[in-house]
């Protein structure tokens, strides 16, 4: 099942065996194939989100941890995915500089913060990317709306500065 592409369903099936036979031998190989899967959607769900590097990471840990597992072979297709979106990736601009106007006193440091604890990888002397940015956006609007800022919207723009950087200002307003 794992190898037709069906994750879930086969994760399912290993939970139910190592469920109902939690001492078998059987249990311990379908415990291991759990964790190969969660890796392996984890590093799925980070490759779709542009988090190439941690993606690459969870599929080489897959790779080192569970070289027995069918899952081998997509994880090897994926790292390399990884690596070349990454390294496209990285001949994107570089930020130089952000700024955040009309917080409505929410201080950039719990910005940042927030950004960091739902890996948002977005600072300066990063690759800027407009996905990325977005999801910055959205997380700040939700951090204005704890803060009792009512109906908070936020608008991004970037300014390009010459040769291969950007400027990204995030400016906070009222619907």
């Amino acid at each position: 099942m794992a190898e037709e592409g069906k994750l879930p369903a086969a994760r399912r099936t290993f939970e139910t065996l190592v469920n109902t036979y939690p001492k078998s031998v059987e249990a311990a190989e379908a415990q291991n194939a759990i964790d190969a899967t969660l890796l392996f959607e984890d590093g799925q769900a980070r490759l779709l989100a542009g988090k190439y590097g941690t993606a690459r990471l969870a599929f080489q840990t897959l790779i080192a941890v569970y070289p027995e597992s069918p899952l081998v072979s997509r994880a090897i297709e994926a790292a390399r995915a990884a690596e070349g979106l990454e390294q496209a990736q990285s001949k994107a601009p570089i930020v130089r500089s952000l700024r955040f106007e009309n917080m409505q006193g929410v201080k950039v440091q719990d910005i940042l913060q927030r950004f960091q604890e739902r890996e948002i990888e977005l600072g300066v002397e990063k690759a800027y990317d407009a996905k990325v940015a977005e999801q910055a956006k959205t997380v700040l609007t939700e951090l204005l709306a704890e803060k009792g800022v009512a109906n908070p919207r936020v608008q991004v723009s970037t300014r390009e500065i010459p040769p291969r950087s950007v400027e990204i200002t995030f400016l906070a307003g009222k619907d």
